[in-house]
């Protein structure tokens, strides 16, 4: 058996970017991408056009137009307008990833964007992705011109110009931290020592990261032009764009072999420093868990869950009673095969949060009921309202069950079926490794049906029970039939209920999960470095594009400020989808001007509150497009994974590179523009 200390907590307000949602991805980015590649396309156009004749004969060049440009801007207009006559008309609408009236007070998980084929959603990739391939043909003709070997010679120069300058004496800074552990000036709960530590490392870490990576690749060109060492590679046989990604390689090697040091620095610090025991035995792992979705029901059907009025509304309750029908219900659409192999049980953890309406027993927790069945063994909420139990779909199944479970129970304890008083309570004493545990898996495996009552729970005090492998084997031994919707049923459902009268159980998606494995710290700790790898390759790139058109300062503090925005994603979110319930900046002046509080009715029929609220819109529309400029920057975090002993998939990891070329690849497209059109030699 897992011992029950050993288990973490991770809050999931979004769900990593996983193959999955690929397509989805690029259905999104076809559309934000191509609209501003559409406006680049058509102010190009008309500088590349309007170019006197008298002009020197590099400004033409540098403006060259070419017939598949035109091409992709003809059908950029044609598909755009179409998209405008369909937004006039009411027509194709996205209904899948289209923005819906929702709570402003209430929690909002972030949902990647899912492939729509509706005909706005299609109509607006198409016009993108015509913008994309018109401004993109001569970036992408100007490869064919590009040599690797003098980006190598670049990025050598940038390599030694940065040793050269002692810029990585930094990184010795690096070191002043780990001189004092955290605890001489924290006195952390001793299972939450190793937590602490790893992420006061990864701050440092990303502090010394991405700083440097800012002030490199804003300065470095800005500054090659102002001291003129640039001319001495312009006019050598070298193409510009390979003098503006020769800089970016050349950094970027740098600071990764920074990263690598203090990466492998900080790990050897947590490897060697002595930790309570309980630390070790919270953080030290790399879980592997298997999660589902989360709904809530009743005998009224689904439900939404009981808001308890907490600021940070990520959890939904059921109410506690003997007699209540109500259930978080956790369901899983699959399950790897593995999970039926050669073992005996599989964990299954879960970590609650407790709202208590009385004050209960003191120095006690609340009691759960917890019901894993299949597919094959559906559940119903009972028809009578202080029934609290749910029943058997197949009745006669339920009574087989119950007859055969006792004629188990009797040969087992050498007593005839009769004088068996009550089999479920000797099934729920039985532990793995016993034989009363091999009769467990035997009825799970032919029923698909496994209960645990009477469990105690604390106030986000990890938990687990040990879930029999024959569950599992019941739920893959076939593929589940599609109902009259032409939906199949979930393939293994966990409900919970609470017991205990007067209480509250509180649930997210993420507190429950299904143990497949463990990997190791180690690993775990190093493939979170990945994350911080493209963070700075993010940042770095951001500065060296910028910095190929605007001053050091400017194209500093422009990266900058896109930089920290991605951390402020989740509230712009909020002012640019109308979900804040305060309105926007044009609503918050009249409020002002009329001395009303925030949240005053507000008078529809006044013109200057209608004034107001249409100033809200065009502001919204206008965040929504500065949106689409912000880096995901939450997309590269894992540092939470690691503190709370969570693996992070790798396919998780190949998506944040994706997602990375995606962001960049429109940025090095604007450099390799900004750069042909900027005069940097006579």
């Amino acid at each position: 058996m897992s011992d029950p200390t050993l288990f973490g907590l991770l809050i999931l307000d979004r769900d990593p970017f996983g193959v999955a949602n690929f397509w989805g991805l690029s259905q999104a980015w076809l559309q934000d991408a191509g609209g501003f590649a559409a406006l680049g396309l058509a102010a190009y156009l008309l500088y590349a056009l309007r170019v006197p004749a008298e002009q020197a004969e590099s400004a033409k060049s540098r403006a060259g137009v070419s017939a598949w440009m035109l091409i992709m801007a003809v059908l950029t207009m044609l598909a755009y307008a179409v998209y405008g006559v369909l937004i006039f008309t009411g027509k194709g609408f996205d209904q899948i990833n289209g923005l819906r009236p929702a709570d402003p007070n209430a929690f909002v998980k972030y949902e990647a964007p899912k492939f729509s084929y509706d005909y706005q959603p299609l109509v607006l990739m198409a016009g993108g992705l015509f913008a994309l391939l018109g401004i993109g043909q001569p970036f992408v003709a100007s490869l064919s011109k590009i040599r690797f070997r003098r980006i190598g010679a670049l990025a050598k120069l940038g390599v030694l110009e940065v040793i050269r300058s002692r810029a990585l004496f930094v990184y010795v800074i690096f070191l002043i931290p780990m001189l004092f552990p955290i605890t001489w000036f924290i006195q952390p709960k001793p299972e939450d020592e190793l937590r602490d530590i790893i992420d006061w490392m990864s701050y440092m870490t990303q502090l010394l990261a991405i700083l440097p990576a800012l002030l490199l690749g804003a300065f470095a060109i800005p500054n090659d032009v102002k001291n003129q060492n640039i001319y001495t590679i312009v006019t050598k046989p070298v193409e510009r764009f390979e003098i503006v990604f020769g800089r970016y390689l050349g950094y970027l090697i740098v600071l990764t072999l920074a990263l690598v040091v203090m990466t492998t620095g900080s790990w050897l610090f947590i490897r060697l420093t002595g930790v309570n025991q309980a630390a070790k035995d919270e953080t030290l792992k790399a879980r592997v868990p298997l999660r589902g979705k989360l709904a809530f029901q009743s005998r009224r059907g689904s439900i939404e869950g009981t808001n308890v009025g907490r600021e940070f509304d990520y959890r939904k309750y059921i109410a506690g009673d003997p007699s209540s029908s109500q259930r978080a219900i956790w369901s899983f659409a699959s399950l790897p095969g593995r999970l039926a192999s050669d073992r005996d049980y599989v964990p299954c953890e879960f970590t609650f949060d407790i709202f208590r309406m009385t004050k209960g027993e003191e120095n006690r927790g609340v009691n759960l009921a917890i019901r894993i069945t299949t597919f094959k063994c559906p559940q119903v909420p009972p028809a009578e309202a202080r029934e609290g139990n749910w029943r058997w779909e197949n009745a006669a199944r339920y009574q087989e069950y119950e007859q055969e479970s006792r004629q188990l129970v009797a040969e087992l304890q050498g007593i005839k079926p009769g004088e068996v008083q009550n089999p479920a309570t000797v099934l729920a004493l039985a532990r793995p490794g016993t034989p009363a545990w091999r009769v467990v898996n035997q009825l799970a495996e032919k029923y698909g049906f496994y209960e645990v009552t009477g469990k105690e729970v604390y106030d986000y005090h990890p938990a687990d029970i040990t879930v029999p492998v024959g569950i599992f084997k019941n739920a893959l031994s076939e593929t589940p039939a599609k109902g009259a919707d032409g939906i199949a049923p979930p393939i293994l459902q966990v409900a919970v209920k609470c017991d205990t009268k007067g209480q509250l159980l509180g649930m997210a998606e993420g507190d429950l999960y299904v143990l497949e494995g463990n990997r190791t710290f180690d690993e775990n700790y190093f493939k979170a470095a990945v994350g911080l790898w493209c963070r700075i390759a993010l940042v770095l790139g951001l500065a060296v594009t910028i910095s190929t058109y605007l001053a050091g300062v400017i194209s500093f503090l422009v990266a900058l400020i896109l930089f920290i925005a991605g951390y402020a994603s989740d509230h712009l979110t909020d002012m640019a989808s109308g979900r804040s319930n305060v309105g926007g900046p044009f609503r918050a002046v009249n409020q002002l001007l009329k001395a009303e509080q925030p949240t005053a009715i507000v008078d529809s029929g006044n013109p200057l509150t209608r004034a107001a609220e249409g100033g809200d819109v065009v502001f919204s529309w206008l965040v929504r497009r500065f949106i689409n400029l912000v880096p995901d920057v939450y997309a590269y975090s894992w540092t939470d994974f690691v503190s709370e002993g969570f693996n992070i998939p790798l396919e998780n990891l190949v998506m944040n590179l994706v997602v990375l070329v995606a962001y960049l690849l429109p940025w090095f497209i604007l450099g390799y523009f900004l750069i042909r059109s900027r005069e940097v030699a006579a």
